[in-house]
């Protein structure tokens, strides 16, 4: 008799423990991941009608504590235990390794498993299988919690087992009165049917808003990817960055904000002379992201900067065919307002030197309005212009044609991917996603919001 497909949710709390018997109490579990700009959130309610292990949440304070310290816990792996791995952005094969196989110098399993050609190079969506063994010493404390919550596909909701790896009795003392941050992650079993199970790291979330309702008693929590408690986003700041480049200003924001960098881009823009004025270091981090044709996310307590031709370029990871069961209800819409333009002109007009510099770039495509999408802006020489007039006609034009779906619950589904659409007569074409939402329990389901691929540029 096979096991009907499923979804764990895994909570790991930071700084605190979990209210007691949670696995059993979740009314409901959402996960946005978002590709850019917005910071990605986790919610979760609860039945809270015995009133119990709610004052850690309500009494939130706005300091980060470190994880506890303390008696470190074993936990056992089923020796032939194969998963389905979903690559992230910035995951790297030693890092997968260290994490599911107890040692970074081990991913060359992963690469021997999955007849990897360059082990440097991986990307979003890719699907590793890899084999776990033996035991992994695992990091919770006395302070340390983890839930599971099952809600299936093909089954109903349910309630899991709490994970092994933590609890109250793990430990001497008290547990601590207040969770500040978790851990979350989406285990999909059974995918597709294949009888193994595919894993999504929706990452670290700081618990920023609480809040109480009924009757009945439900608390409802709110986390995100970007702590609140950080001058990243909350301090406004000014200051002159001279001399220097994008790369460079993004390192020292993240470093200040306790944050790594992950720079996943090719190009490298050097400024002379960039003025930050009453801006906090996020809003002036995406502006010079937005100029210069770059995402932004802040995730897994990461500032991650890429250029999304880059992912546009993947192989599309999934295809959504009309008619499918997995397709609960789409929206496909086009719009041509400020949007559709042709052709790109840049222009810029040096008082100094007393030259105007243009150039007009055009796809080699025959799509568009006829529009002409007029820019000016200042740029160095001719070879920055034919950038930036391709990074202002892309902006416009992924406009055009958009569309939504909601699907049946799907852990590959996530920002940044491609997907490819089938049988929706003119809109068939790449999308990339831009936004997808997990929502777990009474039926897991991935709401997914994507923007055309656009061929050429």
């Amino acid at each position: 008799m096979s096991i009907a497909r499923r979804v764990e949710l895994r909570v790991v709390a930071i700084g605190g423990a979990l209210p007691e018997d949670l696995t059993n109490r979740l009314l409901s579990a959402t996960y946005t991941d978002n590709e850019e700009d917005a910071a990605d959130d986790f919610q979760l309610s609860y039945d809270n009608a015995v009133n119990s292990g709610n004052s850690q949440w309500v009494e939130v304070k706005t300091t980060i504590a470190p994880p506890e310290t303390g008696k470190l816990v074993q936990r056992e792996i089923a020796p032939t235990e194969t998963i389905d791995y979903i690559v992230q952005r910035g995951d790297t094969l030693s890092g997968i390794a260290a994490k599911y196989l107890g040692s970074a110098s081990k991913y060359t399993q992963i690469v021997q498993e999955n007849g990897i050609k360059n082990p440097d190079l991986i990307y979003p969506g890719q699907v590793f299988k890899i084999t776990t063994g033996g035991q992994v010493t695992a990091t919770p404390t006395e302070a340390v919690q983890a839930v599971q919550a099952a809600g299936g596909t093909d089954t109903q909701g349910g309630a899991g087992n709490a994970d092994s790896g933590g609890g109250n009795g793990a430990g001497s003392g008290p547990a601590a009165t207040s969770v500040k941050m978790v851990q979350v992650q989406l285990a999909q079993l059974d995918w597709n049917g294949s009888g193994r199970s595919g894993v999504l790291n929706c990452g670290t979330f700081e618990i920023d808003s609480a809040s109480l309702a009924g009757p009945p008693m439900k608390t409802t929590l709110s986390g995100t990817s970007i702590p609140y408690t950080s001058t990243l986003r909350m301090q406004k700041k000014c200051r002159n960055w001279e001399n220097t480049t994008l790369k460079a200003i993004a390192g020292q924001i993240a470093g200040e904000a306790g944050l790594s960098l992950l720079y996943e881009s090719k190009e490298n823009p050097q400024y002379t002379k960039k003025e930050q004025v009453q801006q906090s270091d996020i809003r002036f981090l995406q502006t010079l992201c937005h100029a210069e044709g770059k995402a932004l996310k802040i995730t897994e307590l990461a500032v991650v900067i890429f250029d999304k031709q880059d992912y546009d370029g993947k192989p599309p990871i999934k295809t959504i065919t009309y008619g499918s069961s997995d397709i609960l209800s789409f929206r496909l819409s086009t719009n041509m307002k400020d949007t559709a333009y042709t052709s790109c002109h840049v222009s810029y007009s040096d008082s100094e030197k007393k030259e105007t510099i243009e150039y007009t770039f055009t796809p080699d495509s025959s799509a568009g309005t006829g529009q002409v999408l007029e820019i000016n802006e200042k740029v160095a020489d001719t070879a920055e212009a034919m950038r930036i007039a391709k990074k202002r006609l892309r902006e416009k034009n992924e406009g055009e044609i958009t569309a939504s779906f909601s699907m049946v619950g799907d852990v590959q589904l996530v920002a940044g991917v491609v997907v490819q659409l089938r049988g929706f007569q003119s809109f068939d074409r790449k999308y990339r996603i831009k936004s997808a939402k997990h929502k777990l329990l009474g039926g897991y389901t991935t709401d997914i919001e994507l923007v055309q691929i656009l061929e050429g540029y």
